[in-house]
């Protein structure tokens, strides 16, 4: 009889100690071995390359807060590594090479992926698709890319919107700009008949600009993601399981609404 009830005191006791490990103790913190994922957390941050003049996608307030859909992109990624994020604001042409020399950790910043860009740089798994479009004075007579050629166009320097004019007119017309705010302002000023621009950074135009509307729909299918540094696989299957979860979760599409409705 003895042997029995100690059987079951010592049963009992087994399993009072299960529960207390399961549910009572702290988790096990899993080891971290990735030198770049190490020196994120170490750092309690991680620093984030954006050219912050492209609206809705990233820009600064007058407060100079950085706000627009990647912003809030690159806070999920930050959080589900459990840093914070610091925006470094670089001007488009130096981007690519600021995350090369290891001056930020990802450069998210309305950035398409291309193969040309993926021979230099690795990238996720896409997480917006956007397009190009025509933005024009209301008063147009472009209606379609037809129209472009012997047009002076306005673009971003060493974007894909570039390449993409290029095709619709002479080459020698086609004027590229630091920002689309410049060529914007080329465009009011009648020095460029329209420009070539990313569909959501089109649409946060128009809304601007009354005087400005898209012309016809989106004529390219392109995808944008985030771009690190080659051989940064842990980093990169970390940024590509928030963006997952962002998708199954519908998060992604609440920014588009949040952002694109504007």
């Amino acid at each position: 009889m003895k042997k029995i009830i100690s059987f079951f005191l010592l049963f009992g006791f087994l399993i009072v100690g299960l529960v207390y490990y399961k549910f009572f103790l702290p988790p096990k913190k899993e080891k971290v071995t990735d030198p770049k994922i190490k020196e994120i957390l170490n750092r309690g941050k991680i620093l984030v390359g954006t050219e912050a003049s492209y609206p809705p996608m990233e820009y600064l307030d007058e407060a100079g807060n950085f706000l627009g859909f990647d912003i809030d992109l690159a806070k999920e990624i930050a959080a589900d590594l459990g840093v914070e994020v610091e925006f470094v604001n670089i001007p488009w042409e130096k981007l690519f090479d600021a995350l090369a020399e290891g001056k930020v950790d990802l450069a998210i910043s309305a950035i398409t992926i291309t193969p040309e860009r993926m021979e230099i740089l690795s990238f996720s798994v896409p997480y917006l698709n956007v397009g190009q479009v025509i933005v024009a004075k209301n008063d147009t007579q472009i209606k379609g890319i037809a129209d472009l050629q012997g047009k002076v166009l306005g673009v971003q320097r060493e974007t894909t919107s570039e390449e993409e004019a290029k095709k619709y007119t002479d080459p020698s017309l086609v004027k590229s700009f630091p920002n689309y705010d410049l060529a914007k302002e080329a465009l009011e000023r009648g020095e460029i008949e329209a420009i070539i621009i990313d569909y959501p950074a089109g649409l946060a135009m128009v809304a601007k600009d009354k005087n400005l509307k898209i012309v016809g729909k989106p004529f390219t299918q392109e995808f944008y993601g985030v771009a690190l540094q080659k051989g940064q696989e842990v980093l990169l299957e970390k940024v590509n399981q928030t963006i997952k979860r962002l998708q199954q979760s519908g998060t992604l599409r609440a920014l588009e609404e949040k952002w694109f409705s504007k």
